[in-house]
């Protein structure tokens, strides 16, 4: 509350969360072992990741110089660790109107032609199967 009471609302919201296939995590594993076997490897790279995030934001090379940020990390039922950011812009960085957020965040797949890479990874982190009786092994 400090915060905001001395920079004003956020502006952005922002979540990273731990991905148990990064290169950095797979050829650190021993053969047949699992990363959720080993919560001191995820949460060090995490944490390397993290840092270099937290880095880019506050150099002001992803959204504009930041008055302030703040973040929490919190660990998933899996062990995978997560973070929640609150960004603060400072006052000529913010935005000020829809078209302005839409410009930095959008939702569509990217083209498969033209970047197939990009595509595969959307696809695969981001999107998920039907649920409900299109997809009776799909339990919540």
């Amino acid at each position: 509350m400090a915060l905001v009471q001395e920079f004003g609302h956020p502006d952005l919201f922002l979540t990273m969360t731990c991905n148990p296939n990064w290169p950095e995590i797979k050829e650190r594993l021993k053969p047949g072992e699992r990363s959720q076997n080993r919560p001191d490897l995820l949460a060090r790279v995490f944490k390397a990741k993290l840092s270099i995030m937290n880095d880019k934001i506050m150099s002001g090379k992803i959204f504009g110089q930041v008055a302030s940020v703040v973040y929490v990390v919190e660990f998933q039922k899996r062990g995978l660790p997560h973070a929640h950011f609150l960004i603060i812009l400072k006052p000529t960085f913010k935005y000020m109107t829809l078209e302005a957020y839409d410009r930095m965040v959008y939702a569509e797949l990217p083209d498969q032609r033209k970047d197939p890479y990009l595509s595969s990874l959307v696809v695969k982190h981001m999107m998920h199967g039907p649920c409900g009786e299109l997809n009776a092994d799909n339990v919540v």
